[in-house]
This record gives structure tokens, sequence and C-alpha cells, in this order.
């Protein structure tokens, strides 16, 4: 997870990747982009920013609605390539 320190939008997935961490055997590291120039430069505009893998999968824009995005998130996890 793709992250910065005061991101509201990002607290809000931590949290629902925490809740169903164990569900989907998750292990859930947040990565505060204020530390490496190089990722704020590549994620500052589009956090949070889920990974699986190395590959980003979810993206701020993806939030459309206050819930909606957990099913999101949860329909990642539920694709059996994972």
């Amino acid at each position: 997870m793709i992250s910065r320190k005061g991101c509201h939008l990002c607290e809000k997935v931590v949290d629902a990747l925490n809740s169903f961490a164990s569900k989907y055997d998750l292990d859930v590291q947040v990565v505060d982009i204020s530390h490496d120039a190089r990722l704020t430069n590549k994620y500052f505009l589009v956090i949070p920013v889920v990974q699986v893998d190395g590959k980003d999968v979810f993206e701020g824009k993806d939030m459309t609605s206050d819930s909606g995005f957990v099913t999101k998130l949860e329909q990642i996890f539920q694709q059996p390539s994972l």
C-alpha cells in the first residue's frame, strides 16, 4: 500500500485491507512516499495505491464512493490469479 502521512483516503484503504487480510492471507505493508523523492514524484497525485506483487492494482481514482471502494478492493483479492 503506497501512502503518505495525513492522507485520510489512505487510512480508509488501510483499514479496509486490514479488515479482510486474514480472509485472503494478505500481508499489508504501508510505504510512506514522503521518505522517497522518486515515489513522491510517481504517486503523489494518485495515492492511495494498492500493489499486489509489485503491480499497481488500485488507485485513489478508484474510490468512487465512500463504501463502494471496499467492494472493489475485495474483488481484486477474489481473483484466482492472485
